[in-house]
């Protein structure tokens, strides 16, 4: 005795193998195209310390308002009107004579920079407490300059810059 299948009952195994192979192509065919694609990621970088003359703020904007840009990242240019040593002068408006002043606070200073020169400062907004700064910043101001600053610029607003430059405007 053979152990056969019946004719029919073959080809009936052959049609679901037929029938099989093609779910299987047409589901992978929907699956590949349901694939979500790679989505592009951007790498997070560090402040930007670039000294250029976009979006600059004014000298005025800092002192008018203070309380909106405590903590904030400004780009200011000015004329230094006084000078307080290597790493401490105020600004004002280029080409204003009695314009709004803000002190500067430059923390990576090497070389002092002097009255009458416009420079562009980036740096941060903050209200000055003498004390604060003197020991969160090392500084030492000799006793006129460090009564003067307290004086004039105690609780008002300081840009703590983290880079300033020199420019050329005649």
């Amino acid at each position: 005795m053979l152990n056969r299948l019946p004719k029919k009952e073959c080809k009936s195994w052959v049609g679901v193998k037929k029938g099989g192979a093609f779910t299987l192509i047409t589901l992978s065919l929907l699956l590949g195209a349901c694939t979500p694609e790679p989505e592009a990621t951007v790498p997070e970088t560090g402040p930007d310390t670039t000294l250029t003359e976009t979006d600059d703020t004014d000298v005025e904007d800092v002192v008018e308002d203070t309380a909106q840009l405590i903590g904030e990242t400004v780009t200011v240019t000015g004329e230094v009107e006084e000078d307080y040593g290597i790493n401490t002068f105020v600004i004002e408006e280029t080409g204003e004579v009695f314009g709004d002043q803000v002190l500067v606070i430059n923390t990576a200073a090497t070389e002092p920079i002097l009255e009458e020169q416009n420079v562009q400062v980036i740096g941060e907004v903050r209200q000055l407490v003498v004390a604060e700064f003197e020991r969160d910043y090392d500084l030492t101001w000799e006793g006129d300059i460090r009564r003067t600053i307290e004086a004039e610029y105690e609780g008002q607003p300081v840009i703590v810059a983290d880079a300033v430059e020199v420019l050329d405007i005649p």
